[in-house]
């Protein structure tokens, strides 16, 4: 049996989901829409025991699995799945999975729910625990906002964290988050921070030679209806 090429699959995909055809490159990381190729690295990474954070901190990320090995695995990957949907301008999921070298590090998600403003979208993301420290988180945040700002013409983007999540909040901070309002959300009463960023806070901190490809199918789905007259 060959070995399965994720470029090709990816174009499938593009062909249903036209999110799957975007990607983002900067200095050699890249972030792609995930394949069940990448999704199985990256399944690989949530089932081992402090894969994410050091074990016992995992009530420090909001709405992870509870679970270890194989059932954390597979809930992760159920959830994974389920973001494979047809955008519209109402709602739309774009998780793309951060690879570097060829090796799928962790993911970030882009989305714009239903109750959202308009111009507004969703960001959150991991990495893998033995790849943080370098500076990769940050950069696929940046690398994100540049699609959202840059090519989506979004007008603002918002996280959240919880208190207890130092690391992430630091990096939220150091890619123009600004802290909004703290609430006790729906993961076991642990106090939520919410986020959010701006283009013209984005802009300060702006990567250079960012690419982005693959953007106008996607665009074109998300497009409100013209309404003409008769």
């Amino acid at each position: 049996m060959g070995v399965v090429d994720p470029g090709l699959l990816r174009d499938d995909l593009a062909a249903l989901y036209p999110q799957f055809g975007v990607t983002v490159a900067h200095a050699g990381l890249l972030l792609a829409p995930p394949t069940d190729v990448e999704l199985l690295e990256l399944a690989a990474i949530v089932a081992e025991p402090g894969g994410i954070v050091a074990p016992g901190r995992e009530p420090e990320l909001l709405g992870w699995p509870a679970e270890q090995g194989g059932a954390a695995a597979r809930r992760f990957l159920e959830h994974a799945w389920r973001l494979r949907e047809v955008p519209t301008a109402g709602r739309w999921r774009m998780p793309l999975t951060v690879i570097e070298g060829g090796r799928a590090l962790g993911q970030v998600v882009l989305a714009h729910e239903y109750d959202d403003p308009a111009g507004t979208v969703r960001t959150s993301s991991w990495l893998a625990r033995a790849d943080q420290g370098r500076g990769l988180g940050r950069r696929a945040r940046l690398m994100l906002l540049e699609l959202a700002f840059g090519h989506l013409g979004a007008l603002r983007a918002v996280t959240g964290a919880t208190v207890a999540n130092t690391a992430s909040l630091r990096v939220s901070a150091r890619t123009g988050y600004r802290e909004v309002h703290r609430g006790t959300g729906a993961h076991g009463g642990v106090v939520e921070i919410h986020l959010a960023v701006t283009p013209g806070g984005w802009r300060r901190r702006r990567l250079d030679d960012v690419v982005v490809d693959g953007v106008g199918p996607f665009l074109e789905a998300i497009r409100p209806l013209e309404i003409r007259p008769a």
